[in-house]
């Protein structure tokens, strides 16, 4: 008992030592910066601004305060529970005299309070991912200081933005996952699961497959991997089921009727978006004037080696260095050579995902060893035995990898009709599973190799270490210099 108190108060230390590394480097990060030092903050500052000045009013989103005079739109067209949450900060900043500049500021620590809490999140769902009986500790930090410390995704907290929300409701999701993993669909996880797809549904939508992918891991794990009778597993899942989605709907659903009636039934808005668009932009930033690569009858080998003028690498590779990191406006660049450090950990790990024996086997198996005598010789003979139960697990790690197919689908689309962007940033909803798919990867190989335990755990120190350092170097070394010159 006492070792177990002593576990857990290690661990919660730990989990405040990378809340706190957080939450340091995103806050002044985000008070060094500029007004509009991230993609588009100006336009979605416009919106935190309108709740702010009216009291709390949601504006709509052909309203002339907030619209773009080159676009003809506004971000209020999309979810903007992250503004709302900005507004707040603003109103409470307010109190002490901020203006200017201290209420932009203010505004940003909503999404510094959202990166935040995604490292919290992801901190609690790697120790259900990697538990003890099978990783080591060094593992969990790992994953935790890949998937929480990457410098796009920092960057992602330190401006007004709605992707931050997006990174902590997904974060939400996979603890609610990885703790169904090692506890069932209890009535607790059942509700994170709720409260986390409601935040996902109010934050960006390249991050819905989150959803989708909730959907399907809560319906076949209840219908395959319960053991009790066929109308017991029926009567759960339309139980916990209902009750999911009732509290989802309860949280997030206002966001959706309210569109419907402003918007003539539109509940995404999209449409409307659209014809806002085509009715206000200058003309040639109209979707039916703008020169999208459908329009230009671009295939997919001309978006992926063009380069603009102003990047420093083709499409293709201008996606993957920013998905990384590329901060301000796309024009802060990381050194080359260490994206390709980036890259290389990330393609080895995932490749060594293929040893990994059973990782996407859909039934349950093991490997019994048998003696056999042949010709007075005793042979140990390892045999691979498939269960008939479903395998939870296996499961749980194809929607990872749809995880990963759904955001490039969405992005691709994004890029052949609307508009030929290269942002990593659009692929974040990748991220997690993606790191967890490397990090899996690595703890094969470096098992396999490395057969001294010691040797191995500072191997992952060593590399934890170094991914928590790089976007603190970011910060000190490409953010300071860039905004001081």
């Amino acid at each position: 008992m006492l070792k177990k108190k002593e576990s857990e108060i290690n661990e919660k230390k730990i989990t405040m030592i990378w809340v706190l590394l957080a939450f340091i480097l995103l806050t002044v990060w985000a008070m060094s910066q500029p007004f509009h030092a991230g993609p588009d903050e100006e336009m979605r500052y416009l919106v935190a601004d309108y709740i702010y000045s009216n009291h709390g009013a949601l504006p709509r989103g052909d309203d002339s305060a907030i619209r773009n005079a080159t676009w003809g739109i506004s971000y209020a067209y999309y979810p903007i529970l992250s503004y709302m949450i900005s507004a707040a900060f603003m109103g409470v900043a307010s109190i002490f005299g901020a203006s200017g500049i201290a209420l932009l500021r203010a505004a940003r620590m909503a999404d510094v309070l959202f990166v935040t809490c995604a490292v919290y999140f992801l901190v609690k769902a790697s120790g259900k991912l990697f538990p003890r009986e099978k990783f080591s500790g060094e593992v969990r930090g790992l994953f935790t200081a890949l998937a929480g410390f990457m410098p796009q995704a920092i960057f992602l907290g330190t401006y007004v933005n709605t992707d931050s929300l997006a990174l902590m409701s997904a974060a939400l999701i996979l603890y609610a996952w990885a703790s169904y993993l090692r506890e069932d669909w209890t009535w607790k996880n059942c509700m994170i699961l709720a409260v986390g797809m409601a935040l996902c549904a109010l934050s960006y939508y390249n991050a819905y497959g989150w959803i989708l992918c909730s959907f399907f891991l809560f319906c076949l794990t209840v219908l395959l991997c319960r053991e009790e009778p066929l109308t017991q597993r029926v009567r759960f899942l339309f139980g916990r089921g209902a009750a999911i989605a009732g509290v989802t709907v309860a949280l997030c659903g206002w966001w959706f009727v309210r569109n419907g009636i402003l918007y003539d039934g539109d509940f995404l808005g999209r449409k409307t978006c659209t014809a806002c668009a085509e009715k206000y932009a200058h003309k040639d930033y109209r979707p039916s004037c703008y020169p999208t690569p459908e329009k230009l009858n671009w295939n997919w080998l001309d978006i992926i080696f063009y380069q603009d003028p102003g990047w420093y690498h083709n499409w293709a590779l201008t996606v993957c260095v920013s998905f990384i990191g590329t901060f301000g406006l796309m024009g802060i660049y990381m050194p080359y050579m260490v994206s390709k450090m980036y890259i290389a950990l990330f393609a080895v790990g995932v490749a060594g995902i293929f040893l990994v024996r059973g990782t996407f086997c859909l039934k349950e198996s093991r490997f019994v060893v048998q003696k056999k005598n042949v010709a007075d010789d005793i042979w140990k003979i390892k045999t691979k035995v498939i269960s008939k139960k479903w395998s939870a697990e296996g499961i749980f790690h194809i929607l990872m990898v749809l995880l990963l197919i759904i955001p490039v689908i969405l992005f691709m689309d994004y890029v052949y009709y609307n508009d030929n962007q290269a942002q990593g940033r659009y692929l974040m909803p990748a991220l997690y599973p993606l790191m967890y798919f490397v990090t899996l990867g690595w703890n094969r190989i470096l098992t396999k190799v490395v057969k001294n335990e010691k040797v191995r755990s500072w191997i992952y120190r060593v590399v934890t270490v170094l991914l928590v350092i790089s976007p603190y170097a970011c910060w000190a070394f490409l953010i300071v210099p860039y905004y001081a010159g």
